[in-house]
């Protein structure tokens, strides 16, 4: 799929959930990336992340953690790959009269592979003087378990009992902040936050026969916690800041023992957006897609961050769920599938010539693999049906070919390799079996026409060829899909699509899986 110009695209369509008033101007995109280590625990992880600030003070986050050496296996960097948890922040900054400092208001949304997480908040932020500021924040957070996490069975006289083993939980978050900004080339910041938790429904554990309810514990037996953050930040310019910093956590939740954890990462500022004054101008989109297939009936959801370089490049991060339910629209039992990191850079070999190498990189983790048992497999994967949903990691480089035949009428052909790694620890289990590191050649032809200046249609043919079976118990494959992009304002755009795919590994069964959604431009 291309992505270099949004009216000559096969979206995945887009569905903004933001509202209205809160857009207006243009304002500025950052890109995050940070890595994270713990002393004791001696696991690697990274954070990645996309925000964009319009000039009116709101902020759109979308993040996701990804996590290093599956099977809790020490000291690993950057390899055994696989995703943790995801989300999309919405904030406010509403500055106070007189000098009395901002209030922002936030709310979360938070995806993982067995649990969503809602989570709203209040900040107040004050200045002292040119140097030092300081902020409180509440943050009350909500996590509801999937369903298929949250029940077991258990055999008592002779009978299957089926019964609640994972509760879902609430906790009370409290922030102090202090920064100091008096010197020039570095930041400084301090960070301490309290935690207050609790289950808000019962659940048991069964043992020797009988059940006992589950206890809420945070940290060394008790139901409250504590961390500190100290973090310096180097301004080497207005663009870019490294940052380096060092927290004290907690290690158990049943001993006092405590760890440091080290962050390293960096922030980057790709100019004002939409300005013609910037070295390289660029676009915001927001986006949103809800999925269901027309046989399997169950629904997903993707929610994207993507920058447009004009036509030079682009770069996204999304977040894809599913819920585990069929015929569950909402956020009933919504788990995360995957996340996935995007970007490509556009060389024009000649006034109608466009060649764009490309990568994009997935995450799995692991949402709706189920090994304990038969009954807990996943009805239905999002994807290939080939595509194992064990954790994991995806790594998916290409190269693409463009003609711009005219301002209405393009052509694509595009060669993409994909090559699965999947958790060590997940390679193999009793009821699955054993599923190993695997890959396919994947071919694409399409094209883009604008039928009027508000209606594009594009259409796209894949063909895969993988070492492993993708369908019909045979190792190749192809898919179809036909978008139709409406441009409602200078804005808003419709967008709809449906696909052909394969319906399963051993017959020759297709299915049509839809996806409806918007599309909004800062």
């Amino acid at each position: 799929m291309s992505n270099y110009k949004l009216k000559k695209i096969p979206l995945l369509m887009f569905l903004s959930t933001f509202p209205l008033c809160s857009f207006a101007g243009s304002g500025q995109t950052v890109f995050q990336y940070e890595h994270n280590w713990k002393s004791m625990d001696r696991i690697h992880g990274d954070s990645i992340k996309l925000i964009h600030k319009t000039d009116n003070n709101w902020q759109y986050e979308f993040k996701f953690g990804v996590t290093e050496g599956g099977g809790n296996k020490r000291d690993v960097l950057y390899d055994d790959m696989h995703g943790g948890s995801g989300g999309v922040v919405i904030q406010k900054n509403i500055t106070l009269d007189n000098g009395w400092g901002s209030i922002i208001p936030a709310l979360e949304l938070g995806f993982s592979k067995d649990l969503v997480l809602y989570q709203p908040g209040l900040k107040y932020s004050y200045k002292f003087n040119s140097d030092w500021s300081s902020s409180i924040r509440y943050r009350y957070e909500w996590k509801k378990i999937s369903q298929a996490e949250r029940y077991k069975t258990a055999k008592v006289s002779g009978q299957q009992v089926k019964y609640k083993a994972t509760s879902n939980s609430g906790r009370h978050r409290f922030d102090w902040a202090l920064n100091y900004s008096g010197f020039k080339a570095f930041n400084l910041a301090y960070t301490f936050n309290y935690f207050l938790g609790d289950f808000t429904n019962n659940s048991y554990k069964f043992s020797k026969g009988t059940f006992d309810k589950n206890k809420y514990i945070a940290y060394n037996n008790k139901k409250n916690d504590y961390e500190q953050e100290f973090k310096i930040t180097y301004n080497y310019s207005k663009l870019l800041r490294p940052y380096f910093s060092i927290s004290d956590v907690s290690k158990s939740k049943t001993t006092d023992t405590r760890q440091a954890k080290f962050k390293v990462g960096f922030n980057y500022a790709f100019g004002q957006s939409n300005s013609k004054d910037s070295d390289f101008s660029y676009k915001t989109y927001f986006k949103y897609a809800h999925h269901y297939g027309l046989s399997s009936h169950y629904h997903g959801d993707s929610f994207d961050l993507y920058a447009d370089f004009d036509k030079k490049g682009y770069i996204g991060l999304s977040l894809n769920t599913y819920n585990q339910i069929k015929n569950r629209i909402l956020f009933d039992d919504l788990v995360s599938s995957h996340y996935q990191i995007y970007g490509g850079y556009n060389f024009y070999l000649a006034d109608q010539w466009v060649l764009t190498p490309n990568i994009e990189v997935r995450f799995y983790s692991g949402g709706g693999y189920k090994a304990k048992s038969v009954e807990n497999l996943p009805h239905y994967q999002l994807g290939d049906v080939s595509d194992s949903q064990r954790p994991g990691v995806r790594y998916s480089p290409a190269l693409k070919l463009t003609w711009l035949q005219s301002d209405d009428v393009s052509f694509y052909s595009q060669y993409r390799f994909e090559y699965r790694k999947v958790s060590r620890s997940k390679r193999e289990d009793s009821v699955q079996g054993y599923v190993d590191n695997r890959s396919r050649n994947r071919f694409d032809v399409g094209t883009d026409i604008n039928l009027s200046p508000d209606w594009n249609i594009g259409y796209r043919f894949s063909y895969l060829k993988g070492n492993y079976v993708l369908q019909n118990d045979k190792r190749h494959d192809y898919q179809q899909e036909l978008d139709i992009n409406w441009q409602v304002t200078k804005a808003w755009q419709v967008n709809f699509a449906a696909e052909d795919v394969a319906k399963s590994v051993h017959s020759d069964s297709r299915e049509v899986k839809l996806a409806l959604g918007l599309s909004y431009l800062f």
